[in-house]
């Protein structure tokens, strides 16, 4: 005996506790948290559909810089060129 109850109805309670417990749990996730979950599979589907974009725009950031680089080098020879003949021009001198 424990508080004037016996054993067997502490079992008794505790059953009725766990019981009514997982009843409301129940409730919770089919009633209150039901409409919710179309709602979020669509919002988990659309994040994975943003990281695939942001990937492929990390990609496409990457070859771009590639690109600049390869422009800016062959800027930099035509300034080199441009500069020469300048000097070539203003001294006389042979082309």
């Amino acid at each position: 005996m424990l508080l004037g109850l016996s054993w067997g109805e502490w079992a008794s309670i505790t059953t009725i506790i766990v019981f009514m417990a997982g009843m409301v749990s129940l409730l919770f996730k089919y009633i209150v948290f039901g409409p919710f979950q179309d709602d979020i599979k669509d919002l988990n589907k659309n994040f994975k559909t943003l990281n695939d974009n942001l990937r492929e725009i990390r990609i496409s950031i990457a070859e771009l810089d590639k690109r600049v680089d390869k422009h800016d080098r062959r800027l930099d020879r035509h300034h080199e060129r441009i500069k020469d003949l300048h000097d070539k021009i203003w001294k006389g001198g042979n082309y």
